[in-house]
């Protein structure tokens, strides 16, 4: 037939006499079959198939096909009022100040929305309860689509709330052992091998001494990992001696490289101060001389932010497999460092202030008490 297949555009196949058109859009798969395959049939089908295109880059795609169903019979078919896809989108952008393109949450939950298609105030619930959710995700989504709902309500839209008195799942809490603190003993071999290149092989043009500024800081200051890639030169005050901890290079939907991340306030919004101790400052200041205020401290062989990901699976696991250590994420250093705030008898309030948490999450997440005393109270 002369059909084009091009990566990103629609494709025209031949399916039982039709011409069966795909294409893909955030993640989901749309199918049209609209014309007969002959001569005139190819003709329209191309001509719906630049519309479609040229509505796809242009971001004002019908999700709901109506206006592409109408072409063959040259009808017009009135367009539905705004969906709730559209209604998620305007909240999103203008009252939660947020991009569903750039924000996790909202990027997952707007195409679970797209997946279900039209939905309404009767619906909405058995939507939700249908999707095979684990329990903290469920919470997730129900936590955001319950301010939805409350718009539309306030908006008109609906007339009831239906998720106002759906409670939230009971997550049960577990240990997370990937999380499991360190020890003294364990944070220093790990030290070690990273300075001495102890598991980095000879032929590597990569060697993890080059990282050990950035996991020396990690265990340190218990700072969040995406904190610590995002920090920069202006953010260490040599004079005063403080670090300053008000933004991150986070992780965005394309993924965990230098290009995808984006500059965003911390996770809750805290801003907080570090003390530059002694050890702190000889660490960093070899990697802040000579760089601009707006450079970042630490940095990949390539100049860029580091991949935490890729830092994670290449670098530093190998370094606990080597050591002997049971396998950890990178978030452990956080959780070894509050959890030693609190066993060496800081408050956790203290401990929460240096950590950019409130105090009750320091107690809950980080009283790991990485050593045990050595007598019990004594009942007389």
């Amino acid at each position: 037939m002369g059909l084009r297949k091009t990566k990103g555009a629609v494709s025209l196949t031949d399916w039982k006499g039709r011409i069966r058109m795909r294409w893909r859009y955030l993640n989901k798969r749309f199918s049209l079959t609209l014309f007969t395959n002959n001569k005139k049939g190819l003709l329209q089908a191309k001509k719906l198939a630049l519309e479609i295109e040229s509505d796809l880059f242009n971001d004002c795609f019908d999700t709901t096909l109506f206006k592409y169903k109408g072409i063959e019979s040259h009808q017009e078919i009135e367009q539905p009022t705004k969906t709730m896809v559209k209604h998620f989108e305007y909240w999103v952008k203008e009252y939660k100040q947020m991009d569903c393109n750039e924000n996790v949450d909202y990027f997952h939950l707007r195409n679970t929305l797209i997946k279900w298609g039209e939905f309404d105030q009767g619906t909405i619930l058995t939507r939700l309860n249908k999707e095979s959710f684990g329990a903290k995700t469920y919470n997730n989504r129900l936590g955001i689509l319950k301010n939805f709902s409350k718009w539309l309500v306030k908006q008109g839209v609906w007339s009831v709330d239906p998720l106002e008195e759906v409670n939230r799942k009971r997550v049960k809490k577990t240990v997370k052992a990937e999380r499991t603190p360190f020890t003294i003993e364990e944070i220093s071999a790990i030290l070690k091998a990273f300075k001495e290149n102890t598991f980095c092989t000879r032929a590597s043009r990569y060697p993890h001494s080059h990282y050990y500024s950035f996991i020396y800081f990690l265990f340190k200051t218990g700072v969040r990992p995406a904190e610590a890639i995002g920090l920069r030169v202006r953010s260490v005050d040599q004079v005063s001696h403080l670090i300053h901890i008000k933004e991150v290079l986070a992780r965005s939907i394309k993924g965990t490289n230098a290009n995808a991340r984006i500059r965003k306030e911390t996770k809750n919004g805290k801003e907080r101060m570090l003390p530059l101790t002694g050890d702190l400052l000889t660490v960093i200041q070899p990697l802040i001389a000579n760089k601009q205020p707006d450079d970042l401290v630490f940095q990949s062989f390539s100049g860029g932010a580091i991949d935490d990901r890729m830092f994670q699976r290449r670098v530093f696991k190998p370094v606990l497999k080597g050591l002997g250590i049971a396998d950890r994420d990178l978030y452990a250093c956080r959780h070894t460092f509050g959890s030693r705030c609190i066993d060496q008898g800081i408050t956790p309030v203290m401990t929460a202030f240096l950590m950019g948490n409130n105090p009750e999450t320091a107690l809950r997440n980080y009283t790991h008490q990485i050593t045990l005393p050595k007598n019990l109270p004594d009942l007389m």
